[in-house]
Order: structure tokens, then C-alpha cells, then sequence
């Protein structure tokens, strides 16, 4: 006999663990707390697409960015360029991150690696232009100030 309607084989269900959805979701909304649960879900697992993750880990460091929580912003831009080195957005989130823990040179070498990747990449271009004309600032000054140390 074969199965009707109501004995009809079943799919399995999706892995709900698999659904990047409801982290995309959380980013279209807004809403902090569920990017950080949300798409914290998607990047612990590790079954998920890398490119899902690596969109998880952007938004999350977002959110930790805009917190002022450095280190976990760090964290999570660097395990998206660990998953994909391409990605001009997380070496210009990560560099403006070194550059307000003070870590200029770390910051340049991440906005230059942005706009290797992306030279149209215009926040990359104007942290870079920044950053080198305050370094060139500091440079120029140093020596006027080794005069007046050192009469």
C-alpha cells in the first residue's frame, strides 16, 4: 500500500542551529541584545556557512564597538579576517579599534590592508589620511621637542 496524504514520508526538519536568519533579522531590526544572542548562535556554530558567520561576527562587533567593550570587538574582527581575510570592512573596524586603545601603528597597518582590499573604501581612506597626517604631526614635532629637552 502506498503512503496517502497523511503517511507521507517526511523531511527532516532544518537544523534550527543552521538558520542565519534569525541573525539577520536581529541586524535589519536593530536590536543589540539579539545581534549579540543571535548571531553569538551563529558563530559558535561551526556547521554554519563561513560567510554567515563572518557577517554574525561584523554585527556583533559592531554592537560591542558601540559599547566601548574594545577587546570583544577585537575578538570578533579578528575571527571574521581569520575566515575571510578579504573583507576591507573588518580591517577598518578593527583599525579604528587599535587606534582608540592607542595602538596607532597596528590601526594604519589595518586601514592600509582595508584599502589594498577596497581602494574605493571611503571611511578606510579617511582614517588612513587621518591617522598619517597625525603621526607626519608627531614626527615634525619631535625634534623641537628633543631641542628643548636637551639645550
Amino acid at each position: 500500500m502506498l503512503p496517502g496524504p497523511a503517511e507521507a514520508t517526511h523531511e527532516p526538519a532544518a537544523d534550527p542551529r543552521l538558520d542565519a536568519g534569525v541573525c539577520a533579522v536581529a541586524m535589519a531590526a536593530g536590536d543589540a541584545e539579539a545581534i549579540i544572542a543571535k548571531c553569538g548562535a551563529v558563530i559558535d556554530n561551526d556547521k554554519m556557512a563561513r560567510a554567515d558567520r563572518v557577517h554574525a561576527l561584523m554585527a556583533r562587533g559592531r554592537v560591542f564597538a558601540r559599547r566601548g567593550l574594545n577587546e570583544r570587538a577585537l575578538a570578533d574582527y579578528s575571527v571574521a579576517l581569520a575566515l575571510d581575510p578579504a573583507q576591507a570592512d573588518a580591517f577598518n573596524s578593527r583599525g579604528e579599534i587599535f587606534l582608540r586603545k592607542g595602538d596607532k601603528p597596528r590601526a594604519l597597518a589595518d586601514f592600509g590592508a582595508a584599502l589594498k582590499l577596497d581602494p574605493r573604501h571611503a571611511a578606510a581612506r579617511e582614517n588612513y589620511r587621518a591617522l598619517a597626517r597625525e603621526l607626519e604631526r608627531i614626527g615634525a614635532q619631535m625634534p623641537l621637542k628633543n631641542k628643548v629637552r636637551n639645550p
